[in-house]
């Protein structure tokens, strides 16, 4: 619900408000967002004469306001505010200042697609629209806000006039007058991201930045704001998400008077767009509150996601088990090697089969032929659709691996448009896997994109892609683009393609991927339903991955696959049972040679594939709860909306001798029904408030028990 009484904008979700205010000076104030309040809540501003804060010209003889310790919606330089800004702007003139001043608001139903953006369109939502005007410039900024559920989405959108103004930040800030909250962020690298770390906001900054390009393996772009303490079941907390896959800050701070700051957008250092005449829509921001804890914010905030932001498509395959050959064969195969895979792995009971990297040009290594979008004869000794037409007369759906935006010096394409690769001038290139990037801002370049895609996808009667990005941006020029430009177009421009792709093939999946995890986040997402977690198929370094990315991800989202042992990145072996229960928790799939395995094995992946298909509904429509997490052992459950049914999943890290005994209270479960589980019937409450003794004393390091848990 919005509701507005005179210069009072109060935005009311489920558990939530969020509370504005127009002061006299046309400033917009920023007064509350938490749980649920009623009436004004400007009645807990402290207004008296703070030493060197300054005040507004038109507050006269009054020094007892100052924009220097009051809650900002929008934070700039040259008002009287030391704070860390969230919105900086140029003059034309050269001058750092901006004075935004309020014009007026509108109402509305339902939400706007945003033009080569992710959106959240919901056509029964309630929104607002507020405007504001910049006193030199006449620049107008639009800040809109969309409530639904237990969520807000904010907008962002500068429209220039006549007068130019340069923008080098533009973030949404969230400012509170209670300085008490920690940040819980979530950190990490290749083969190890979003492990979950956590720190109070101190005086000072803590600012977290990707710089690459993208969003980046190093520091995921969705925080979440809590009490000190908060707990999974327990306390206030708000989650922040981009809808953005490229560069980034975050900074959050405490101010002089314990208030605090927090601020996320896209963009970092190197952004600087300057404006004439023309307008620059900034990616949405989506905020979800709980006050019962982390637990009930990731379900909640998943749920969103699940109905408003993640990608529908209409393939026919439904929760398909794929089968992806990387870790089988490497680059070393041809085609009659793939068409073994491909029937074996129908055998299994797989419904896809994914070609990975080395199909192409001259692609024997990671050295050359990204950008020679075309078959590699002399390896496969067929072409494309012959390949194509052999896998599927197996009844079985065929993929194909690409990496669009990326390119090699030795390429036919890149001797043909070496101005197409962002490189600087008079100086060699930094290399990163051996490759360029594309220049994603020049329209030559997303039309060559198209087209090959276009070309793939028809001759080899795709149904899936898996869309990879294997380096970050280093050197930021441009062709076509200006420098501090480059970081937003070249997004603008990935999403264009994307768009295109899901507008003339609805029936096409594409997983996104960077090296596993370098670009998992809510843009993504927005246009592929799936994307692949991390290069780490290890199963317990993957129970830290999932459970980290759990905390803001729905775990449908994962690309999740069983591999073989030892395993190519740890080298540990683990049981077959351990591996497929991890994968679970994801889009399941295997990678691994299915030529190479004993009967026994194949009779297992087999049994494991019906399993995690008699689930799968479950898994990618229910809710993720995280039971425990610890050194020595983890477990979590899937429960359905309607709490009739749930699968329990628990791996053991470390044995000991005379073990003790392990307890999980089943939190998701419903206090007032009764569950069967292991032949016995236990009533709901024991379950929740009691919990339950794992059935099963482990003997084993990396052992694994999966629970079917059904109403009575």
């Amino acid at each position: 619900m919005i509701k507005v009484e005179g210069s009072l904008f109060t935005l009311s979700g489920d558990s939530y408000t969020y509370q504005m205010k127009v002061d006299d000076y046309k400033r917009l104030l920023h007064l509350y967002h938490g749980q649920t309040i009623e009436g004004d809540a400007s009645t807990l501003l402290s207004l008296r004469d703070r030493g060197f804060s300054g005040s507004p010209y038109e507050a006269g003889t009054d020094r007892t306001y100052s924009y220097d310790y009051l809650p900002l919606e929008l934070s700039v330089l040259g008002e009287g505010d030391f704070r860390t800004p969230s919105l900086v702007i140029e003059q034309e003139d050269g001058t750092i200042s901006a004075a935004f001043r309020y014009v007026g608001y509108t109402l509305y139903k339902g939400s706007k697609k945003l033009e080569n953006l992710p959106s959240v369109v919901i056509e029964d939502a309630e929104c607002l629209e507020i405007t504001l005007e910049e006193e030199l410039s006449k620049a107008k900024l639009i800040l809109t806000y969309i409530v639904k559920d237990s969520s807000l989405v904010r907008g962002l959108k500068l429209i220039a006039s006549s007068k130019a103004i340069t923008v080098t930040k533009a973030l949404y800030s969230l400012d509170s007058l209670f300085g008490n909250l920690d940040v819980t962020y979530f950190e990490g690298r290749h083969c190890g991201e979003r492990s979950r770390r956590r720190a109070t906001i101190n005086t000072g900054a803590l600012t977290f930045t990707s710089r690459r390009g993208a969003t980046s393996h190093q520091i995921n772009n969705g925080f979440i704001l809590s009490d000190s303490d908060a707990t999974e079941t327990s306390g206030n907390c708000f989650s922040l998400e981009l809808l953005w896959s490229g560069s980034f800050t975050f900074f959050a701070q405490k101010d002089q008077y314990g208030g605090s700051r927090v601020a996320l957008g896209a963009g970092s250092e190197l952004f600087r767009y300057t404006l004439k005449d023309e307008e620059l829509t900034l990616p949405e921001l989506l905020i979800t509150f709980s006050s019962n804890g982390f637990s009930e914010l990731s379900i909640k905030n998943n749920r969103f996601i699940m109905n408003y932001i993640r990608r529908k498509n209409s393939s026919k395959l439904v929760n398909p088990v794929l089968l992806n050959n990387w870790e089988a064969t490497y680059f070393d195969f041809t085609g009659e090697k793939l068409l073994a895979i491909a029937k074996e792995a129908k055998k299994l009971n797989c419904d896809l089969f994914v070609l990975d990297d080395g199909w192409f040009g001259k692609r024997n290594d990671d050295l050359s032929s990204l950008g020679d979008w075309f078959e590699n004869k002399d390896k496969l000794k067929m072409d494309l659709s012959e390949l194509s037409d052999k896998i599927t007369k197996e009844d079985i759906a065929f993929g194909l691996w690409v990496e669009p935006e990326m390119v090699n010096e030795e390429s036919l394409l890149y001797k043909k448009h070496p101005e197409w690769a962002l490189k600087l001038l008079n100086k060699a290139p930094v290399r990163g896997r051996y490759q360029l990037v594309l220049d994603l801002s020049n329209n030559e370049v997303i039309e060559y994109i198209k087209a090959f895609l276009d070309d793939l996808i028809t001759r080899g009667k795709l149904s899936y892609i898996k869309w990879d990005y294997n380096r970050f941006i280093t050197d930021f020029y441009s062709s076509v683009t200006e420098v501090g430009k480059i970081e937003y177009k070249y997004m603008i421009g990935l999403y264009s393609i994307f768009e295109y792709l899901n507008v003339k093939y609805p029936d096409l999946i594409i997983e996104g991927c960077s090296g596993g995890g370098g670009r998992f986040d809510l843009g993504l997402i927005y246009y592929t339903p799936q994307s692949w977690l991390s290069d780490n198929t290890d199963a317990i370094e993957r129970l830290d991955i999932e459970f980290g990315s759990s905390y803001l991800y729905p775990i449908a989202t994962f690309g999740s696959h069983v591999s073989a042992v030892p395993n190519h990145q740890t080298h540990r072996t683990t049981p077959l049972y351990t591996r497929s229960s991890v994968a679970m928790l994801g889009s399941y799939g295997l990678e691994l040679d299915p030529t190479k395995l004993s009967e026994d094995d194949k009779a297992e992946i087999k049994r494991e594939i019906s399993d995690y298909k008699k689930y799968a509904s479950l898994i990618k429509d229910g809710d993720f709860y995280r039971l425990l997490d610890s050194n020595e052992a983890s477990c979590c459950m899937v429960v359905s909306c309607d709490k009739s049914k749930a699968l329990l999943i628990a791996v053991n890290r470390l044995s000991h001798g005379n073990p003790v005994d392990r307890y999980v209270k089943l939190n998701g479960l419903d206090e007032t029904k009764s569950y069967k589980l292991n032949g016995k019937v236990y009533p709901g409450r024991l379950l929740i408030n009691g919990g339950l003794l794992l059935p099963f004393t482990f003997q084993e390091d990396y052992e694994a028990v999966r629970l079917y848990i059904e109403e009575l």
